[in-house]
């Protein structure tokens, strides 16, 4: 007689039964391809919660036409056993590691050897550099005469004022013309800010691009920008609160129900036709 499966191996048996692929098994059941590995593997660490983690074995059993309950009791039962007979290997723990003292020492005392040269070295350096720096030439100015003489304007170069803020420029260079100020990048529309109050999984598409999922557990934040708008599946709806640009959303549900595709935000109500015709031009008479 045949040892009895665990719960990992009738899913996996199940679905390779059914002629299906994990790909397309996480597609069909709207269970992420990484956590529907971890069900199959009976590799429950990642998930510490169990209520989470039941939920989605509910959508897998539902697609691979098995008992959910049955499935569900003995999962429960399994995450009860002793440590012996967990569904996750829990690692042992490493030797702590020796602390090597001799090499600990001699480096402080190389430290504290080649510090001190180090800034002498430093100082003399910078001391050559300075006397090294040649002395300005000196400008002989000539002497003022009794008679007062008007001083004539300087020659307009053509040069442009620097604006606030800018370099000023070296004696012996003209100032240059400021450039076209650079273009500034377009800033998103949307920010989208999911704070989770509960362990919850949430699938985010923006824009119509590729689908981001992440588990978010209690008391961590994830942000997304779009410029459109996103779609958003949420698999505990109680366990997350949503602020779009910076203001709070009203909330999904109750705690362990399933959104899907959720517009955000909702888009916007088309007027109704009133069937009245506009009054057309009246006949010449």
């Amino acid at each position: 007689m045949g040892e009895k499966l665990t719960i990992g191996q009738m899913l996996q048996k199940q679905r390779e039964e059914r002629g299906l692929t994990p790909e397309q098994a996480a597609y069909q059941s709207k269970v992420p391809l990484r956590l529907l590995q971890a069900l199959e593997a009976d590799d429950y660490r990642l998930l510490p919660d169990p209520a989470y983690l039941i939920r989605l074995l509910h959508e897998y059993a539902l697609l691979l036409k098995l008992d959910a309950k049955a499935l569900e009791a003995e999962f429960r039962s399994a995450i009860r056993r002793p440590p012996g007979g967990s569904l996750a290997a829990v690692p042992s723990r490493p030797p702590a590691p020796t602390i090597p003292w001799k090499q600990v020492l001699w480096t402080a005392a190389a430290i504290l050897v080649v510090t001190p040269l180090v800034f002498i070295a430093l100082s003399l350096g910078s001391k050559r550099a300075a006397e090294r720096r040649p002395s300005p030439p000196r400008v002989a100015v000539p002497a003022e005469s009794p008679s007062t003489q008007a001083e004539a304007p300087a020659p307009d170069t053509g040069s442009v004022a620097p604006s606030p803020g800018s370099p000023a420029p070296e004696p012996g260079q003209a100032a240059l013309p400021a450039g076209p100020p650079q273009a500034e990048r377009k800033a998103p529309r949307f920010l989208l800010t999911a704070r989770a109050v509960e362990v919850t999984w949430m699938a985010v598409r923006a824009d119509g691009g590729q689908e981001r999922d992440v588990l978010l557990q209690k008391g961590q934040t994830a942000r997304f920008v779009a410029d459109t708008g996103f779609v958003v599946t949420v698999g505990n709806a109680g366990g997350v609160e949503l602020f779009l640009n910076g203001r709070p959303m009203p909330s999904l549900g109750v705690s362990g129900q399933v959104i899907r595709d959720l517009a955000i935000p909702p888009p916007a109500p088309v007027p109704e036709a009133t069937g009245a015709e506009s009054p057309g031009p009246s006949p010449a008479r």
